[in-house]
């Protein structure tokens, strides 16, 4: 898979000068920040676009079965789950759902379990809603992440938490839960009545022979879940996609439905419906190449960091990788600032997913093989200069 170097030229929120210097003090950065790609679509979604632009008409449009169709196909091929139409709400993004699971299902100052390091817009969600965060930071135990049950169990038992937020795979830190410890989540919530959101956006995104396995597998038994997921991530298509969220209990539905029609959302995006539903009947080759693409690139960031004092925790998930700088560094706030100006390599502080990420960062390799081993390089580079 190669980059496209026309993507380059877009004006992508990573490159935009203004944002650069006003996040990492500098404009004349090597963008490896933002979790989107710079890899082309896949031919089939860019003909199927190009056809659809040419009928030069458009007017209000719904999805049609077909659309279904290719999504139930998709999710019973890859994830082995019988998708329900009932059972989809769609909306503008996964953390528009959040907002409206949190407003509908708790009260201010409520508490809502997160698990940090974690994506930084859990924590704007809950703020801006004015609910109150709890955290049951992940544990690292040699190179790997794990989550501190015992410390989840006691934060379940209270009685003002009233939701968890999983992220699956989870970001920043690439681990894919396996069933077992999925299963522990859905007892501790069943029996702490925990509503559980899963954040399963990067699902078809899993590495190196891991298995995904989405919470939907459970809603048999536990349906006082919500999944939030898109598309968005595994084509490169967040700018025109939409998300949706997958709510099995008909209670739990209802009510976010009201809120959606309250606000009007919802509302089919023509772009998107081609798009996705292309990528459902024809982009799995295309995926496929680009997961072998990001496996190669951890390799070559493997590889180039041997003997070095950077850790590299590798991923089992995403197209991020998290860096371990703790045996250089002290203080998280200067790391950022000497590698961002050494190194010349845009990456997002860890202390950005919460203090339990301080310093590492995590760097998006969704890119040519190429600019990943040249950054690295660099970053390596800098590192060292520290040390000296």
């Amino acid at each position: 898979m190669e980059i496209d170097e026309k993507l380059v030229q877009l004006p992508l929120s990573k490159t935009n000068p203004t944002t650069l210097l006003e996040l990492f003090g500098e404009k004349n950065l090597t963008p490896m920040w933002i979790a989107d790609m710079e890899f082309a679509i896949a031919k089939p979604i860019q003909e199927a676009l190009i056809k659809r632009i040419s009928n030069s008409g458009f007017g209000y449009e719904y999805k049609p079965e077909s659309y279904f169709l290719a999504q139930r196909e998709w999710y019973k091929n890859q994830y082995n789950i019988n998708l329900d139409k009932e059972h989809i709400l769609y909306g503008p993004s996964i953390t528009t759902i959040i907002s409206i699971v949190l407003e509908s299902f708790t009260s201010e100052n409520e508490g809502v379990i997160i698990q940090p390091p974690v994506f930084m817009e859990f924590k704007d969600v809950i703020r801006k809603t004015k609910r109150r965060i709890v955290k049951n930071a992940l544990k690292l135990v040699g190179d790997r992440y794990e989550i501190d049950f015992e410390n989840l169990e006691e934060k379940a038992k209270e009685e003002n938490n009233k939701i968890l937020i999983l992220c699956n795979p989870h970001n920043p830190v690439g681990r894919v839960w396996t069933k077992e410890e999925l299963e522990k989540i859905i007892a501790i919530c069943k029996t702490h009545d925990l509503l559980l959101i899963s954040d399963e956006i990067h699902k078809d995104i899993v590495l190196f022979d891991h298995q995904f396995t989405s919470v939907l597998h459970y809603a048999d038994r536990f349906e006082n879940l919500v999944v939030c997921t898109s598309e968005a991530k595994t084509f490169n298509l967040a700018g025109i996609s939409d998300a949706m969220a997958i709510v099995p209990c008909e209670t739990l539905r209802s009510t976010i439905k009201d809120v959606f029609k309250k606000f009007n959302l919802g509302a089919t995006n023509v772009l998107t419906r081609v798009a996705l539903e292309t990528a459902y009947q024809e982009g799995e080759s295309w995926l496929n190449d680009l997961k072998k693409t990001i496996e190669t690139n951890i390799s070559s960031i493997e590889e180039e960091l041997l003997g070095s004092r950077i850790r590299l925790i590798k991923p089992e998930g995403t197209y991020q990788v998290w860096l371990d700088f703790r045996d250089i560094f002290i203080d998280s706030k200067e790391m950022f600032q000497y590698m961002t100006a050494h190194s010349k390599v845009a990456m997002n502080a860890g202390h950005w997913f919460g203090r339990e990420g301080a310093l590492f960062m995590r760097m998006n390799i969704a890119t040519s093989n190429e600019k990943v081993i040249a950054c690295i390089r660099n970053i390596k580079k800098a590192a060292l200069r520290c040390l000296k």
